[in-house]
């Protein structure tokens, strides 16, 4: 028999993030594209994308490929294991870079091999390694694609004191049936907005002004959220040291603190490794 772990690792135990990001491409514009290049300036200095080999783990919608390509990359290789995120990256890349040096293919994190396709100048993975079934494994994996001398960029979930309950409601979210799925996501939304209130801000402000670091709406987010199993979190010491022992520098770090010890979902944390070998 299988165990839980490689269970986990099965594309057919995960939340089905393809769906999600379909529906959420359909209303991109340019306005969304440009928003997308802001946010891999925070991490990937423009000089640093310039003319550089980018690997992205876990493409979603592929809007940070189109980015990665828009500000100079001279060729993105965007990989999903959901099939679904496959073809939405690949049709949002046709539209934003249809002459762009890009492909989009379906393959884990897990299968891929520097001999076979190999060392990236950058690799990027933003709030994807997290959702693997292991995630230090996957990020192991995502640090050997990286060329000497390269740059590894990635944002994971900060670790809180309540994410034994998340991953037992992402589990939950996951599997149930839709009409569940609109219970739990209607008591969320509810508890978040009275918590706005409480703390004297506009909800209906909150909401239209919404953005996260890949430029989902409120809506988009809540279900991403609520969905994202498998779910693993870490700190970041974890993280710096974790790829101190594989010759990475840290260079930089957004680092941000849960709301509420965690109580309504866990940030991204992000960070950028050099590689010294």
């Amino acid at each position: 028999m299988a165990s839980d772990r490689e269970n986990l690792l099965k594309v057919e135990s995960h939340f089905q993030f393809g769906d999600n990001w379909s529906n959420f491409a359909d209303g991109l514009d340019e306005a969304a594209v440009a928003r997308a290049m802001d946010d891999l300036l925070r991490l990937l200095p423009r000089e640093r994308l310039a003319g550089a080999r980018l690997l992205d783990i876990g493409s979603g919608s592929g809007l940070s490929a189109v980015a990665a390509l828009r500000l100079g990359c001279a060729s993105v290789r965007a990989v999903d294991l959901d099939p679904q995120s496959v073809a939405t990256s690949r049709r949002v890349l046709q539209r934003f870079v249809p002459d762009g040096a890009w492909q989009a293919d379906r393959v884990s994190v897990f299968d891929l091999d520097p001999a076979a396709d190999g060392r990236f100048d950058i690799v990027h993975s933003w709030g994807v390694l997290h959702h693997t079934g292991a995630m230090w494994r996957a990020l192991d994996q995502a640090s050997r694609l990286v060329r000497p001398g390269g740059t590894l960029a990635v944002a994971l979930y900060a670790k809180t004191p309540v994410c034994g309950f998340w991953r037992w409601e992402k589990r939950l979210y996951t599997k149930a049936p839709e009409w569940v799925r609109s219970v739990i996501r209607g008591v969320f939304k509810a508890a978040y907005l009275a918590a706005l209130l409480a703390q004297g801000r506009s909800p209906a402000t909150y909401v239209r002004e919404y953005r996260t670091k890949r430029g989902m709406n409120w809506s988009h987010d809540v279900h991403d959220w609520l969905g994202g199993y498998p779910y693993e979190s870490a700190t970041p010491a974890e993280v710096e040291s974790f790829f101190a022992t594989r010759g990475f520098r840290l260079e930089d770090s957004h680092v941000r603190q849960a709301p509420a010890a965690g109580l309504f979902g866990s940030p991204c944390n992000e960070f950028r490794f050099r590689s010294g070998s």
